[in-house]
């Protein structure tokens, strides 16, 4: 019982400290995207949009997943010498890989400007890109050490240092000097520079700055584990990316920055992700050889539904009202696609969980295979829906994407490790949902008072669904509470 305790307290310390420090960089943009939309219009926004995709591709391409290799073999051994050949071996692997890819698109920069961004006058954006890769890669090996020492303080310290840079710059280029997009990338840069000198200290202690080889058998352990994870990334990348690059394609980077700026309010649910993420994977390493562990994971699968569709049916029912409060009028009827987009971090986390024996039996060509069916369902129907529908087209074909990789999670990895969720519960709440959306769209857009009175409806009827889910959340809050009394 001790160590179940101290496990949980572990557990809720990290969840509690790195969701806190995702929730306040997260904040900071949101606060910042209102101040966006009321200097950029959708066709810089669009661009700006298309360079950050890019960089989001291109960094984990140059990683090959070494961040994840090194925190997986940091713990094979406790010796310091061995901990500083792995990590010197990450760094300078990353570095040369990353130098060797950004010369090569520096030496192509004018090109690739053209026919990415569509004009030769936006090839700072490019340029700027290159810097940002560079320094991306080399802070993730170094918080990578912070993650491994679990040095909570730490991650806070930086997490707020890093926000109010981003908060002050960006009011600083934008509201006070009335720059362009291409100081959102500048402020990025200082940042990241910043960002360096914090974690020096790291530095110091695993990096010989004097010695430029590598570690043969080392380097040979981190490409072994993380080159299969690349083609993961790829997918992941797909699937957030491919909606927006299509949309370009077919009709421009105002589609774009529309789009970009309905996707800012599904950044709630991304936190909710994020926050899920910090926690879970010591929490289902930990308790995969429980004997109940099959029905804890199906208890925190029932509820995640109940907690995630209850969250986006308020977004979904206060959408309009957000957009008209927080963003310019041009972006308005970017509202329509958020409520959709807010249901992929859902289906993601639900994939980690129903997938699950990925991780434990090992079988990590699962989650490629999963990962690509997804994406190229993504990109398919992206190009049927978005002629079409246009922005909703696109919303619609990314969430039947996240659909498909969660049936095939349920249908060919949860055999590798039974998570026992209640099907019933999510088939009935994936229909309620949909009716919600339809009379949202369809009757109630601008209504407040009705559409508060909907959301109430929905939102009992959810708890009349889950019942038995808020009645044990409900017992455990009563124990943990008499605990915390009665220890006083």
């Amino acid at each position: 019982m001790g160590n179940n305790e101290s496990r949980t307290q572990l557990l809720a310390r990290n969840i509690f400290v790195f969701g806190l420090a995702t929730i306040i960089s997260r904040l900071i943009t949101f606060i910042l995207t209102p101040i966006y939309t009321r200097y950029f219009n959708p066709q810089e926004f669009g661009i700006y949009s298309l360079i950050t995709m890019a960089i989001s591709i291109i960094c984990p391409l140059c990683m090959i997943g070494t961040s994840d290799a090194l925190f997986r073999l940091y713990f094979d051994n406790s010796d310091l010498s061995y901990r500083r050949k792995l990590i010197s071996t990450g760094l300078k692997l990353v570095i040369y890989i990353t130098v060797s890819v950004l010369i090569v698109l520096f030496i192509f920069r004018k090109p690739i400007t053209i026919k990415y961004l569509g004009d030769i006058k936006y090839l700072d954006y490019v340029i700027l890109g290159i810097f940002i890769v560079f320094f991306r890669n080399i802070t993730s090996i170094t918080n990578s050490i912070i993650r491994m020492e679990n040095n909570r303080k730490k991650i806070v310290q930086i997490t707020l240092i890093q926000s109010v840079v981003t908060l002050l710059f960006n009011l600083l280029f934008i509201v006070v000097m009335h720059k362009d997009m291409r100081f959102i990338l500048v402020t990025n840069i200082i940042n990241l520079i910043i960002l360096v000198f914090i974690t020096s200290e790291y530095g110091k202690k695993y990096l010989n700055f004097f010695d430029f080889r590598i570690n043969k058998n080392i380097s040979k352990e981190i490409i072994r584990y993380g080159v299969p994870l690349t083609p993961v990334f790829i997918g992941y990348w797909i699937l957030s990316a491919g909606d927006k690059l299509i949309l370009n394609y077919i009709f421009d980077t105002s589609a774009v920055g529309l789009y970009s700026v309905g996707m800012k309010l599904a950044s709630i649910m991304s936190l909710f992700q994020a926050i899920f993420a910090q926690g879970w994977q010591f929490f289902s390493f930990s308790t995969m050889r429980d004997s109940d562990a099959s029905k804890v994971y199906g208890k925190i699968f029932d509820l995640v539904v109940f907690a995630g569709v209850s969250i986006v049916t308020v977004l979904l029912f206060y959408g309009d009202f957000i957009f008209k409060i927080l963003f310019a009028k041009i972006y308005y009827e970017a509202w329509i696609v958020s409520p959709i987009l807010c249901l992929g971090p859902v289906i993601m986390v639900l994939w980690w969980i129903a997938g699950i024996g990925i991780s434990i039996k090992k079988k990590t060509h699962l989650s490629t295979i999963g990962i690509f069916l997804a994406a190229v369902t993504n990109i398919i129907l992206n190009f049927l829906f978005i002629p079409k529908y246009y922005l909703i087209g696109a919303a619609i074909a990314t969430l039947i994407s996240y659909i498909v990789m969660l049936i095939f999670a349920i249908l060919f990895i949860r055999p590798l490790f039974n998570v026992d969720f209640n099907k019933k519960r999510i088939v009935i709440t994936s229909v309620i949902l949909f009716s919600s959306y339809v009379i949202k769209y369809k009757f109630l857009e601008n209504k407040l008072l009705l559409s508060t009175v909907f959301l109430f409806i929905y939102l009992a009827i959810y708890c009349i669904f889950n019942i038995d889910l808020i009645k044990e959340i409900f017992i455990k809050l009563k124990i943990y509470y008499n605990r915390w009394r009665y220890s006083k």
